[in-house]
């Protein structure tokens, strides 16, 4: 009887990993070949990353792109999709853009804690085959941004104390 058990339990776990693995590997776009943020005026700033990739206009990826803040390692401007998680007021099933606060990630498998959101960026979002371009206003934004621009995937992290979510980097 309890081999039965262990080895319901071990079958159990086995297809929730084969299940779920699909949702939190990267996909062929999460890899970036290069990152730029560009003032097209005193009032906007576009950002931009070509990835490895076409990026999907829809998809039920949990992730997307970061940029850097040059004041601090603790705040990055992402445009990121999430499908069901509605968190947004402007695109809420597709791309759109928070201001995102991070802490060190776990020895539970994240590079990166989500510690805070910041509100609703309002930024345009365009896709065009493999490059994503941001447009947003700088007062959207809590500082300067620099070129570095990283992918990611958002994964669920029980050592993450705030949130329950962290990030892992492609």
């Amino acid at each position: 009887m309890i081999s039965k058990t262990i080895l319901g339990a071990s079958l159990a776990v086995v297809f929730l990993t084969i299940m779920m693995a699909p949702v939190f590997a990267a996909e062929s776009w999460q890899h970036k070949n290069s990152s730029s943020v560009t003032p097209l005026n005193s009032v906007v700033t576009r950002v931009t990353v070509v990835a490895a990739d076409n990026i999907p206009q829809q998809t039920s990826v949990l992730g997307g792109f970061a940029w850097f803040y040059g004041d601090g390692p603790n705040t990055v401007f992402v445009a990121v999709t999430h499908k069901g998680v509605q968190d947004s007021k402007q695109n809420p099933n597709g791309w759109h853009t928070h201001n995102v606060q991070l802490a060190v990630g776990t020895s539970s498998g994240s590079d990166a804690c989500i510690t805070g959101l910041g509100p609703d960026t309002f930024a345009g979002t365009s896709i065009n085959g493999k490059t994503i371009n941001v447009n947003v206003r700088n007062s959207e934004l809590t500082g300067t941004l620099t070129g570095g621009a990283v992918a990611f995937t958002i994964v669920p992290d029980a050592g993450c104390a705030v949130t329950r979510l962290g990030v892992n980097l492609s």
